[in-house]
C-alpha cells in the first residue's frame, strides 16, 4: 500500500538539516584571521582555566600520593604551556606583553621542578616544588597585570583562591 506522507514538506527540512551540518563543519576550519583551512585560537585566559584546574588536581593528587595522576596532569600542563600558549589570542586587558617569556620561562624552569618533585615520591620535596610553581603563577598574574588571580602556595586547596580577604 502506498504512503500518503509526501517527501516534499520533509525537503525544506532536509535542506536545512544540510545547511546546518554544512555551517558547523566549515565553522570549525574558519581560521583567527578568518581564512579558510585555518583552526580558530583559543583566548589566553579560557587556556589559563584549564591550567588551573588542572594544577589543582596535580596538588591534590599528589598530596594524596597518587603520583602517577600527578606526572599525567603535569604532562598535559606541559602540552598547555608549549602547544596551547604561545598560540593562544592573548588577553585584551593587562600587559599581555609579558607573557610570551613567562610561559617560556615556566615551561622551561617550573615544569622540570614539578616534574622532579613528583618523581621522589618524597611530600617535602613536592610541596617545595609546587610553592614555587604556585608563586611563578602568581608573579605571572602580577606582571600582567591579573594580580587579583592568585594561587595558593600550598597544594590541595582550591585554584584560585576564593576565599574571603580578611578584613573585607
Amino acid at each position: 500500500m502506498p504512503s500518503k506522507l509526501s517527501a516534499k514538506p520533509l525537503l525544506p527540512h532536509l535542506l536545512f538539516a544540510v545547511y546546518a551540518a554544512a555551517s558547523v563543519c566549515g565553522c570549525a576550519r574558519s581560521g583567527s584571521d578568518g581564512g579558510e583551512g585555518a583552526t580558530p585560537r583559543i583566548s589566553f585566559g579560557s587556556a589559563m582555566s584549564d591550567v588551573a584546574r588542572r594544577f589543582e588536581i596535580l596538588g591534590r593528587a599528589a598530596s594524596a600520593g597518587r603520583y602517577e595522576l600527578a606526572d599525567y596532569e603535569l604532562g598535559e600542563l606541559e602540552e598547555i604551556f608549549t602547544e596551547t600558549l604561545p598560540g593562544a589570542s592573548p588577553p585584551k586587558e593587562g600587559h599581555p606583553e609579558v607573557l610570551p617569556g613567562l610561559v617560556s620561562d615556566f615551561s622551561k624552569n617550573t615544569i622540570p621542578a614539578l616534574r622532579t618533585g613528583i618523581a621522589t615520591h618524597d611530600q617535602s620535596k613536592f610541596e617545595a616544588a609546587f610553592a614555587q610553581a604556585a608563586s611563578a603563577c602568581n608573579s605571572c598574574h602580577q606582571a600582567s597585570g591579573h594580580q587579583f588571580i592568585e594561587v595558593p602556595l600550598k597544594p590541595g586547596l582550591a585554584i584560585p583562591n576564593t576565599d574571603p580577604i580578611a578584613g573585607k
